[in-house]
């Protein structure tokens, strides 16, 4: 069992809903991983951009929802690593009436892995996302390597 100290690599996903609404489906889908011990949610923040360019804080138990999830798990869901300039350049960046989320997570599956390159003495150089329009351009038309899923 690794230690509580131990962590998997933390990534964000920042969401825009054009309409201000969602559909409750993505919500499903991250507590399916939070199941699974796939993901640990540490934070999911909300923000609405007015018609005036004004930016609203949305508390997560008034994100409106079309097929509403119970969300109850997450409320006050606070690492710390979201602040006020965060937020406020998500909003920026989002049109008037929309919504946009943040949602910060730990990548859970990966901190075994991380637990024994800290037991072995091994040392993790570095880590990084490799961006999926990246891939898809490196890839071309070409299909997966033989023997992967595709």
């Amino acid at each position: 069992m690794p230690d509580s100290d131990i962590l998997g690599p933390i990534d964000y996903l920042a969401v825009e809903f054009p309409n201000g609404r969602m559909t409750g489906a993505g919500f499903r889908l991250v507590k399916e991983l939070v199941r699974r011990g796939i993901i640990i949610v540490m934070d999911l923040e909300f923000v609405r951009k007015e018609s005036d360019g004004s930016l609203t804080k949305v508390a997560l138990e008034d994100v409106p929802q079309e097929d509403p999830v119970d969300v109850s798990d997450w409320v006050g869901a606070y690492s710390g690593l979201l602040d006020e300039n965060d937020m406020q350049a998500v909003g920026d960046a989002i049109t008037p009436g929309s919504l946009a989320g943040v949602l910060v997570y730990e990548n859970a599956w990966a901190a075994p892995i991380m637990q024994e390159i800290e037991d072995s003495g091994a040392r993790l150089l570095g880590s990084a996302r490799v961006q999926a329009d990246d891939i898809l351009e490196a890839l071309g038309p070409a299909t997966m390597p033989e023997g992967q899923p595709g």
